[in-house]
């Protein structure tokens, strides 16, 4: 999926939502993959995700979540700790970033 939106348009939260409803549903959270132009957007979105998924262990949306970034981080956090993995104390498991450091991966 591609998202091309002006700066304060909500692109970070559509990304991370995306990701999120992935996480939801994949074995291997390392099979998904978002890519974004700079190191801070991708930190911005990992930071995003594991925020998320910290608020899915409470028992209601914290107050200035999006609801919807919470009803989808619970659904991952299940299938998550069902699964058993724990992307909170393996963040490198998130396949969040940059173009040029997929890339170099790739290369």
């Amino acid at each position: 999926m591609l998202v091309q939106a002006p700066a304060g348009s909500g692109k970070t939260t559509l990304l991370a939502q995306r990701y999120l409803r992935l996480l939801a549903h994949s074995d291997a959270p390392e099979r998904i993959l978002a890519l974004t132009f700079t190191r801070r957007a991708a930190q911005e979105m990992r930071e995003r995700v594991l925020l998320a998924l910290r608020a899915a262990r409470l028992e209601a949306c914290p107050t200035g979540m999006n609801r919807r970034t919470w009803d989808l981080a619970v659904a991952a956090r299940r299938h998550l700790d069902a699964a058993r993995l724990d992307v909170e104390r393996q963040p490198s498991r998130l396949r969040i970033e940059t173009i040029d450091a997929f890339n170099a991966w790739l290369a």
